[in-house]
């Protein structure tokens, strides 16, 4: 009811119960009630809407806020190494490059929690940060608090700023991969498999997607691995895949090493494979080594098996300079990379073929 309908109603109720001889108290009684509601009526109306926490900024300034974190969002915070060992430090949000992680993989955020920074300048979001509670940070500007802040407010201001060409857009998607709910992990699925999306924001979905929430992404991951018609996407989403944490990751790097038509993208399986040290990665990638169909595929397997650690890597690369049914071109792959290595067993083994020589 609007105001005017309800002052209508009212002055008609008024003219009514001033006609009457009887149950004049009774009419007095209504009319206050009316009144009373009118009040009310008007008073709602003349009340603005409430404001939402993340209205604020629409300033310029330096603002944080906190949101339920997912299991897996790492207690990132800054850091700087000495001695070869990390040294907790405090992160300067004013700062254009602002290097930020977790050297403890077991450390997840304080209390489910993750910390937002968002810098404003000249009505443009300069820089995001998503650190934990606890981390130390300064500023020389004031820092704004807004306190806990709804899921769906954070991430609806978040993705807005996931743009073409936005300087904070990456830093954005971070902060979005580590907010709680299905939500989040929708919108990075979204975008991830959005070909109409541009391909450095599509490639940073997923590497988050799989540092962030590999448990919720892993299928995800798989999906585009084999289906995505871009071989940039299918090789980078094994990337993402191999550097989280899942525990089959093996399995899906190794089909897409034996079926990718792309000779890239199945060299570049068999060489995140090894980046994951998995028992299975040599057998897997020495079947490359004398089966794939591409010359440059089979060379790169070789260097693939260079990188394992270090007495596996001397083993296998025995294997291939042992396997004469192999083309020469691969065994002296094994042999160049065999003299890269900084194995005591891979000098005296050269020695003593430099001496046959």
């Amino acid at each position: 009811m609007s105001t005017a309908t309800a002052g209508a109603a009212f002055s008609r109720e008024a003219q009514a119960s001033s006609s009457r001889d009887v149950g004049a108290a009774n009419s007095r009684d209504r009319i206050r009630a009316l009144t009373t509601a009118v009040l009310l009526l008007v008073t709602a109306q003349a009340e603005p809407a409430a404001a939402r926490s993340l209205d604020a900024l629409s300033s310029d300034g330096l603002y944080t806020w906190r949101v339920p974190a997912t299991e897996e969002a790492p207690a990132w915070c800054c850091f700087r190494w000495m001695n070869d060992s990390p040294i907790a430090g405090v992160c300067d949000l004013d700062g254009r490059q602002n290097g930020f992680g977790s050297h403890d993989d077991r450390k997840r955020t304080l209390d489910g929690e993750v910390q937002i920074y968002a810098s404003i300048q000249s009505g443009k979001v300069e820089h995001i940060h998503a650190l934990s509670p606890d981390c130390p940070v300064k500023s020389k500007r004031e820092i704004r608090d807004l306190g806990a802040v709804d899921v769906d407010e954070s991430l609806g201001w978040l993705e807005a700023q996931v743009q073409p060409h936005a300087r904070a857009g990456s830093d954005a998607l971070v902060a979005i991969a580590m907010h709680l709910g299905s939500a989040a992990l929708r919108y990075l699925s979204d975008l991830a498999g959005n070909t109409e999306s541009i391909m450095e924001l599509r490639k940073d979905a997923i590497f988050w997607m799989g540092q962030v929430r590999i448990a919720a992404s892993a299928g995800e991951l798989e999906r585009l691995m084999f289906r995505d018609r871009s071989s940039e996407i299918r090789e980078h989403a094994a990337f993402s895949l191999a550097q989280s944490e899942a525990p089959h990751r093996s399995a899906p790097l190794i089909r897409q090493g034996h079926e990718d038509q792309d000779p890239e993208v199945r060299a570049q399986a068999w060489f995140w494979l090894a980046q994951t040290e998995l028992p299975e990665s040599e057998d897997a990638i020495q079947w490359a080594v004398a089966n794939d169909r591409d010359a440059d595929v089979r060379e790169q397997a070789v260097f693939a098996l260079s990188q394992l650690p270090e007495d596996r890597a001397v083993d296998s690369l025995f294997a291939v300079l042992g396997n004469r049914q192999l083309p020469e071109d691969v065994r002296k792959q094994a042999l160049f990379w065999l003299a890269q290595s900084d194995s005591d067993r891979a000098y005296k083994y050269l020695d003593q073929l430099l001496t046959r020589q």
